[in-house]
């Protein structure tokens, strides 16, 4: 049987540790050490002395979440050979944990505020190099733990880690903290490390098929496990959401603090704990109604059901970067959540600190302040999130308990109103010590213990918060009702229940006052429509930097008119004038479907005063601290010694699925014999491989045998280390001989802000992959566009001539390619081997005809046809096909050259008269009109038909063209003699002629997009 199959929506994978549930504070070492000497070790000894008695007791539901295993008292010799082994092989954390409360002994006796310094040499030997002792300004002494060293000594052991499977019964299921996982019959254990990637392939089966047999023997399922472990799969695909599409912001409530939060371009999963399907239970969104991708998920606190691994492992292969408040570093109580997902295979971890802002698409992600919840314990890793996109704030409290109003009074004043608030009211809440008594090496008294409990807020302090913050709907979470919550939470309520009763008195307040408010239970969809106009000043804080519109002392006109624009802003709608022979024009350029009928009728009522407006007081632009960008990371210095490898087995490209990349691939792989490492950013490697298959495929360049030789790496050029976690980097930098940087994000209309994090960052990303475990040449695909003539400045641009000799570019696509750049001659200047190639225009392919359909010549040549008419003004066409392209880099690549910079541009240039006598030729009526006539078409068009093909070029489209034969001051012409004199010895020149054209105009007719015949 190896057809392909999918995992069955009701199989429960549950993470272990040592045979308990796994959660975060057993995978930190010192944590871990400590649960299993002061919980794990006694409950199994107390269950051994009586076993009646622990299954007496769980027969109170009060009691489920006490330290009592939930098994028959037949299992007694079970336990026993755990508790056995268990002293065995944690022998060394049993004595790191005693080292701990020794050490802390040896601390409360020492005299109060002299120095610790004689204290070293009495350090238990477990604890020796792997702890600080320090003390706080109130001679209060601590130990401070070293926890990334102890995360990389024998005291962390990934084999401790497995996962238990089995078929879930609906909502039954045992409460997990205090029982051990035992074998039977009914569930497969397997020994795996929580980073091994076999989890997310087994994860992925739950929304994509694979052949059995491979799975079954990738997860190296025994004879006698089989027949077990195949009940857990099924032909029936599942029941998957569609990619949302909508214009609103979407919020879905999963369950207890599991929020999703989404628009048509970014998704946030807040503390995520999915519900398995249960058919005649309750409705709620299960794993099929999340995303194929996630892009951030938000952990508000490192407690076991808000930082739940079982959800988390199997999304890992869905999630982009995890956002994680961060700790007190090294202390016992607050291990870091980031070095903690680091271990168990996470790769992309921000740590986020208290009103730190993270910009995302469509707003931006900030950590607030959250009280309360911990007992008063200095827990650092705890915070609330606010999160704004489309100008709706919601804000997900998580158990925030209300202390000290005044908090949210200075919340307020900086982030204004908020549109939703999610507010947890488990208000009653355990004695701290029922979550931290292991950690805590003297006994507290219970009086102590009952005043500090792990409470959120009551209806006082809640309706409190309400006053303060003014949301427009308020919805009571993180309960923990749910009835498939029990097994984590141990909370069952009734009417009677104190967190019921004060959340009724929130619900009943805010109904009064005229806000939206219900304490969720089992799903909730909520859709918030996009909102321009918000009172929040988060800018205080992430925005200084950011164009200010507003001038000083505005009336109260010129306000609303700074609003609008501003507003406009926010939505990438590019407002300018253009000046004429009579009147300034007042141009508009949005993205497709965000200028809706009520912007266009404000633009329309006050264009006057908008154009006045931005008479009397031009936008500024943003500042950009040029020298700044284009300073390479100093820690970037390659190895010592710096020989070049003589041949190479492994090579990297990036941007592997754009269209120059594409032929790139097909190239090297044609031309070496090399493993070709394709960075590809995707849900998961099997997407990725797709994504590739299918972009060669588009092209028509692709062959099978191509498969065997393309290792595909999910990552992100945009985010640190290339996206892929920091083993993957090492492994790579080990691996790889050579590298193709091609990846870029393109978008000629976009600022540089946005295309710096892919375009300047990326490329220095790759300059800290070849400088890193061995040196390795790094070959740079860079563009003409990144001249710009001023004053000073030779109109004749050679392969060698300086870059500080050229202005700064205009447009952010261009800039970030000559901040690439920049980078680049400072690596080199560092030891790392970097050739440059410069590209002029690329078309479509001399053999097929096939064109990027982004492309600037693509673009034009349809709109041409589309608006009947062409400048009779000629255009230079210097295009070269992106074949020839591709090979002039690979050969050049190829040779021994001290020629650092080559110009691939077309030698012999013609005009885009050649393209009007073969439209002519195919019957196609095109008519010779001026320049300035054919741009007023275009205007025209753009007012009213935003879907046009030549749309997004109006922007780049000059006011006025000068013809070819009268020279401008400011034109560059590129040199590539010697580049063309070595290409000339290795491969033919490309020619642009008629039959050239035919092929384009063919592959458009073939494709339909022209609607003639070429002739006979």
């Amino acid at each position: 049987m190896n057809q392909p199959l999918y995992l069955k929506p009701n199989v429960i994978i549950e993470p272990l540790f040592n045979q308990w549930y796994a959660w975060s504070y057993l995978i930190s070492p010192a944590t871990a050490a400590m649960y299993i000497a002061n919980s794990h070790v006694p409950i199994m000894q107390s269950f051994i002395a009586a076993p009646q008695v622990h299954r007496d007791t769980l027969k109170n539901p009060a009691m489920i979440g006490g330290p009592f295993i939930n098994y028959a008292p037949s299992r007694v010799e079970d336990i026993r050979v755990l508790l056995e082994t268990t002293q065995k092989q944690q022998a060394q954390m049993l004595e790191l944990a005693q080292a701990i409360q020794d050490l802390e002994k040896l601390l409360a006796a020492h005299p109060q505020g002299y120095s610790l310094e004689p204290l070293y040499d009495k350090i238990p030997t477990p604890l020796k190099g792997y702890v600080e002792l320090v003390q706080d300004s109130n001679n209060h002494p601590s130990i401070r733990f070293i926890e990334g060293l102890l995360y990389r000594s024998p005291y962390y052991n990934p084999g401790n880690q497995s996962v238990n499977m089995y078929l879930g019964d609906g909502d039954k299921r045992a409460f997990v903290l205090s029982t051990p996982r035992l074998p039977d019959e009914e569930s497969i254990h397997l020994n795996m490390a929580f980073s091994d990637r076999r989890l997310d392939q087994l994860s992925q089966m739950r929304h994509t098929p694979h052949p059995y047999n491979d799975i079954r023997d990738t997860l190296q399922i025994q004879p006698h496990q089989e027949s077990l472990f195949a009940e857990f799969f099924t032909t029936t695909p599942p029941n998957l959401e569609p990619d949302y599409t909508e214009e609103a912001v979407r919020v879905r409530y999963f369950g207890h603090a599991c929020v999703l939060i989404q628009t048509e371009s970014v998704s946030i999963l807040c503390d995520p704990i999915i519900s398995y399907p249960h058919a005649s239970g309750m409705n709620r969104y299960t794993y099929e109604n999340l995303p194929p991708v996630i892009d951030y998920v938000i952990l508000t606190h490192n407690h076991q059901d808000h930082v739940m691994l079982e959800t988390l492992l199997q999304l890992r292969h869905k999630i982009k970067t995890v956002v994680v408040p961060k700790s007190n570093k090294g202390i016992l109580i607050d291990p870091s959540l980031k070095l903690m997902l680091q271990q168990i295979g996470f790769g992309d971890i921000r740590e986020i600190d208290e009103l730190e802002v993270i910009n995302i698409t469509d707003g931006y992600i900030t950590a607030l302040p959250f009280l309360g919840e911990h007992g008063d314990l200095n827990i650092g890793a705890k915070a609330a999130y606010l999160v704004n996109l489309k100008g709706r704030s919601i804000l997900c409290a998580a158990d925030s308990n209300n202390i000290d109003p005044q908090l949210y009074n200075h919340l307020q004043q900086i982030f204004g109103d908020i549109d939703v608030l999610f507010i947890g009211m488990e208000c009653e809440g355990a004695p701290y010590t029922w979550a931290y008594r292991a950690l805590l090496t003297n006994q507290v008294p219970r009086k102590i213990a009952q005043t500090r409990r792990l409470d959120g807020s009551d209806s006082s302090r809640a309706i409190a918060l309400v006053q303060q913050l003014h949301p427009q709907q308020v919805y009571v979470y993180a309960m923990g009702q749910e009835p498939w919550l029990t097994f984590i939470t141990s909370i069952i309520y009734t009417p009677e229940s104190l967190a019921i009763i004060e959340s009724n008195k929130l619900i009943e307040y805010c109904h009064s006052q005229g806000i939206i408010s219900k304490r969720l239970f089992g799903c909730e969809e909520i859709f918030l429509t996009t909102n321009t106009k918000t009172s929040s000043t988060v800018g205080k804080i992430s925005h200084q930097s950011e164009s200010d519109l507003q001038p000083i002392n505005q009336t109260p006109a010129e306000n609303t008119i700074q609003l609008l624009l501003t507003e406009l802003q926010s939505l990438d709608i590019r407002i300018w004038l253009e000046d004429t022979e009579s009147i300034p024009k007042l141009r508009c350029n949005a993205p497709k479907g965000v200028l809706n009928p009520h912007l266009k009728a404000q633009l329309q009522e006050r264009k006057a005063e908008i154009i006045e407006f931005l008479q009397n007081c031009q936008q500024p632009k943003v500042e950009i601290d040029w020298e700044q960008e284009t300073t390479l990371d100093p820690t970037i210095i390659p190895p010592s010694p710096t020989s070049l490898p003589v041949s190479y087995s492994s090579l990297l490209l990036t941007g592997a699925t754009g269209f120059i990349g594409a032929f790139l691939l097909k190239e090297l792989l044609n031309k070496t014999t090399a493993s070709i490492y394709c960075l590809i950013k995707a849900e998961n490697l099997e997407i990725a491989t797709q994504r590739i298959i299918k972009t060669l495929q588009d092209y028509q360049i692709w062959d099978s045998s191509y498969l065997e030789r393309i290792i595909p790496i999910v990552g992100d050029l945009a985010q640190p280390k290339l996206g892929i976690s920091e083993l993957e980097f090492e492994n790579l930098a080990n691996q790889i001989d050579v590298i193709y940087h091609n990846g870029a994000r393109v978008n000629h209309t976009e600022p540089y802000n946005r295309l710096k994090p892919a375009n300047v960052l990326g490329t220095q990303e790759i300059f800290r992959l070849a400088s890193q475990s061995k040196l390795k040449p790094v070959h740079l695909i860079s563009s003409t566009s990144i001249f710009a003539a001023n004053k000073n400045s030779n109109s004749q641009v050679t392969e060698d001539a300086n870059l500080e000799d050229y202005g700064i570019p205009i447009g952010g696509y261009s800039q970030s390619k000559w901040a690439a750049e920049k980078l680049a001659i400072t690596a080199t200047k560092r030891g790392i081997t970097v050739k440059i190639y410069r590209l002029g225009a690329v078309s479509g392919d001399s053999k097929t005809g096939v064109f990027n359909q982004n492309d600037f010549l693509y673009k034009l040549l349809l709109g041409y046809i589309q608006l009947g008419s062409i400048p009779d003004t000629p255009m230079p066409l210097e295009i070269l096909p992106v074949d020839y392209v591709a090979r002039a880099i690979v050969e050049l690549s190829k040779i021994p050259s001290n020629q650092q910079i080559f110009h691939i541009i077309q030698p012999k240039p013609t005009t885009s008269d050649i393209v009007f006598e073969q439209l002519k030729k195919i019957g196609l009526q095109i008519e010779k009109i001026s320049y300035q006539q054919w741009r007023n078409q275009i205007l025209q068009i753009a007012q009213n038909s935003p879907e046009h093909i030549l749309y997004p070029l109006i922007p780049l489209l000059p006011r006025q063209r000068t013809t070819n034969q009268t020279p401008t001051n400011n034109k560059l012409q590129f040199d590539n003699s010697k580049t063309q004199t070595i290409l000339n010895q290795l491969i033919r020149p490309p020619t642009i002629n008629e039959t050239l054209i035919q092929t384009y105009l063919s592959h458009l007719i073939q494709q339909n997009w022209i609607k003639t015949k070429l002739p006979s």
